[in-house]
């Protein structure tokens, strides 16, 4: 096997779901209100998980619906035999939707032209196709304004092919340390949906909240929530108070397959932007850019190695640009470390990076840490 691999330590991943479980749970027995989950984490591949593996664990965990972003992903599911539901996080184009009704997919719909299409698909397939109204309420991207709601909801509650399943917004501040927008915009919904009720459409499950709204607004919980990140072990934002025990899924690994001895004044890399300034050992390990360790973290990464076997494990700097398929690492003058010695790049380990500190360091979140870890890099499944 490579070395380089991301190791998905699957027993984390039922554990966040567990402890997302309980928060609601302890939040309920206040508000009385304890709803179901949605787990839209295994679009992107589960956040670059593995979404087919992930997706199972999901099921398995008890989930009630899962989501993903494209028709592709969500046919990928269905050929691995997950059966459960399968909403469209985004909007799929008219050409597809032949594959929707084919695979029973459930799609967000925002205008009467894409109902058409789904109509006329329907009808092909003799089938009724279950849809997810959505509503902008602040995020501008992709929606009916509120004004447009009622009228679409009652257009699809009197179409003989669509079903209503729910009714849906989303937060674009609810993990932010300011508060009243997102208030105003759970307000906001919640008038939508009454007046939405007032006209005489009862179906529909109500759903907000993300990661950020589950911790900190109970108020926009509805009939349904939507994890996300926190799944895979990371809080949305610093924003947000940490009571929760989320446990990073993925550890990426690779080894030392080089070592070398370089005097004071030897130059690294491309750029030469690192010079050795004492007598130190270099370490190159077979992880670069193309593999999702990005450039940004040039002469400002750390990393984890498990020296000699693991007898000891520090934290070493990375040394010189981050090449496409290599980096290399300052060991020190006295280096243990062995030829092939373990190295993580991030992962649950408390002494080495996490996928936060990552993005921290290179100005970006734990999503895109984790998504950007390339096709290229096996996965590896752990499940204790």
């Amino acid at each position: 096997m490579r070395a380089t691999r991301a190791v998905i330590h699957l027993g984390n991943f039922r554990h966040n779901i567990r402890e997302v479980r309980e928060h609601l749970a302890r939040v309920s027995r206040s508000t009385g209100t304890n709803p179901p989950v949605m787990c839209v984490s295994v679009k992107a591949d589960a956040y670059g998980h593995g979404a087919r593996e992930l997706a199972r664990v999901a099921v398995e965990e008890g989930v009630d619906q899962l989501a993903v972003a494209t028709v592709d992903e969500a046919l990928s599911l269905r050929h691995a035999g997950i059966r459960s539901p399968l909403v469209l996080y985004s909007l799929s184009m008219p050409e597809e939707a032949d594959a929707v009704c084919d695979a029973d997919l459930s799609p967000f719909v925002a205008d009467h032209e894409y109902c058409d299409r789904l109509i006329e698909a329907a009808q092909r397939h003799d089938t009724i196709v279950a849809v997810h109204l959505k509503i902008d309420t602040g995020m501008g991207r992709i929606g009916c304004s509120p004004d447009e709601a009622p009228a679409l909801a009652r257009r699809i509650r009197d179409e003989p092919y669509l079903r209503l399943t729910g009714i849906a917004t989303h937060f674009p501040v609810a993990d932010g340390a300011e508060r009243t927008f997102t208030e105003d915009q759970t307000q906001r919904f919640a008038m939508t949906v009454d007046r939405i009720r007032s006209a005489g459409v009862t179906d529909g499950l109500v759903h907000a909240a993300n990661s950020g709204a589950i911790l900190a607004y109970p108020e926009s919980w509805f009939d349904l929530v939507r994890p996300g990140i926190m799944v895979y072990g990371y809080y949305p934002s610093h924003d947000q108070e940490r009571t929760l025990d989320l446990r990073p899924v993925m550890e990426l690994e690779s080894r030392i397959v080089q070592l070398k001895t370089v005097e004071p004044g030897t130059s690294l890399s491309y750029g030469r932007t690192y010079v050795a300034q004492q007598r130190t050992v270099i370490g190159t390990v077979p992880i670069g850019y193309a593999d999702g360790y990005n450039r940004l973290l040039s002469n400002r990464g750390n990393v984890l190695v498990y020296e000699n076997g693991g007898s000891r494990v520090r934290r070493v700097p990375v040394a010189g640009r981050v090449c496409m398929d290599q980096i290399m690492l300052d060991l020190g003058p006295d280096a243990p470390t062995l030829k092939y010695d373990r190295v993580v790049l991030f992962g649950p380990d408390s002494r080495g990076p996490s996928g936060e500190e990552i993005a921290d360091l290179i100005g970006t979140i734990p999503y895109e840490v984790t998504c950007a870890v390339a096709a290229r890099v096996p996965r590896t499944y752990v499940d204790s």
